[in-house]
Formats: structure tokens, C-alpha cells, sequence
């Protein structure tokens, strides 16, 4: 009897956002046949740097790496997610869970960007109890300005150690050229090891991710 695939459905406000929160996780899932979906709220926008087609097949090629399936929900509406209705956007994420099924989901905790304050509204509403299935696992995952204050993160904490493949967690995010920024800002090499480096420290390894989990059970 064949062990079916564990299903893991990754949601983010922007492509890039699942690497820097997930990356090393989705690279271990990967390994051991996980099916990975990953949805993007939009992709795209008025940015030079968030051009459609470019950020399209950086999005492409991350997929191809992780072996992941995708779907886009707007092109370009980067930073103007606040402006479309919950209701649109929750029914596109209920029909996607609703099919796929997921074992596990990951969804971007809020921070203070307005797409992502959005989206985190929205995907929690998608993963309330619905009839006849339930995922194992609900998490909220990390954006590397984790130390901006957001208020309280609701959940207890779940560590996943990435040690091992941290430096595949970094090749993955420079997939996204376009997002790479200079210091002080996090998002570039040095602030992703930062970040899973004091994650580390705060579980007992050298580099880790955290997450906060909504939902788990065993």
C-alpha cells in the first residue's frame, strides 16, 4: 500500500514572501514527496521592480525548484490588496482549499504592509471549520521584519531546524533578483541568516524557522 502524499498549501501576499518565511521547510517537504501549492496574492504592480512578466518567471522558476504547484490570485495589484473586497478574495482561497485539501497551510502572520494585513485576514477566514475536512496543521510564518512591532502573534511557537539547507533557503530567495535590497533593509542574503540564525539561538540550533501554530493536531 502506497503512503498517500502529505499536501502542504503555502499563501502569500507577494512572491518571495513564502522563501523568506517557509523556504527551508518547503525544501525538506520536497525531499521527502510532499505536494507543495503555492498561492500569491498578487504579483505585479505600478514599481519598476514589480514588473508582471519579470517577478512572473522568478515566481516560475522557484516553483520549478520546489517542484511546487501555483496559481496567481491578482496581477497587478502589489500594495493595493487593502483596496479589493474580502469577500472576493476569501471565496478565491475557500475554492482552492476546498480542492486541494491540504494537510498542512501556511499563512503570512501580518505585519504592517497593507497586502499582507490583508491577506492574513482573509486566508484565516478561508481555514475555519468547514464540513468534512479539516487540515492537520494551521502556522503562521514569519516576514523578515519580525521585529517591527505588530501587536501580539496569537499561537504557540513551532520551531523547524533549517541548518542543513539554509544555504538552499538563500539560493531560493535570490531567485527573486528584483527583491534583493541593500542593508539596513532584511531583505537580502545577510538578513535571512540573520533572522534564521537568532531563530537558532532561540531553539538550540544554528538556523531555524519559526512559526506560529493556529491549529495542530497529532
Amino acid at each position: 500500500m502506497t503512503e498517500e502524499r502529505k499536501k502542504i498549501l503555502v499563501i502569500a501576499p507577494h512572491a518571495d514572501d513564502e522563501v523568506l518565511g517557509c523556504g527551508g521547510y518547503l525544501i525538506h517537504e520536497k525531499a521527502r514527496g510532499a505536494e507543495i501549492f503555492l498561492v500569491i496574492g498578487t504579483i505585479g504592480g505600478t514599481d519598476k521592480r514589480q514588473d508582471y512578466d519579470t517577478r512572473m518567471a522568478e515566481f516560475a522558476s522557484v516553483c520549478e525548484a520546489l517542484g511546487a504547484r501555483s496559481e496567481v490570485l491578482y496581477k497587478n495589484m502589489d500594495a493595493m490588496m487593502d483596496t479589493l473586497p474580502a469577500f472576493d478574495i476569501t471565496t478565491k482561497l475557500d475554492h482552492i482549499v476546498d480542492d486541494f485539501r491540504p494537510d498542512e497551510i501556511f499563512i503570512n502572520y501580518r505585519s504592517l504592509h497593507q497586502d499582507h494585513i490583508k491577506l492574513y485576514e482573509c486566508a484565516l477566514a478561508s481555514v475555519r471549520l468547514r464540513e468534512g475536512y479539516s487540515p492537520r496543521l494551521v502556522a503562521l510564518y514569519e516576514y523578515p521584519f519580525a521585529t517591527t512591532q505588530v501587536g501580539p502573534i496569537g499561537g504557540g511557537y513551532m520551531y523547524h531546524d533549517i541548518s542543513d539547507c539554509i544555504e538552499g533557503k538563500v539560493e531560493l530567495f535570490e531567485k527573486y533578483a528584483t527583491q534583493i535590497r541593500q542593508s539596513p533593509s532584511p531583505l537580502n542574503r545577510e538578513g535571512v541568516l540573520a533572522l534564521a540564525r537568532i531563530r537558532g539561538v532561540e531553539c538550540g540550533v544554528d538556523y531555524a524557522e519559526k512559526f506560529y501554530v493556529q491549529k495542530m493536531m497529532l
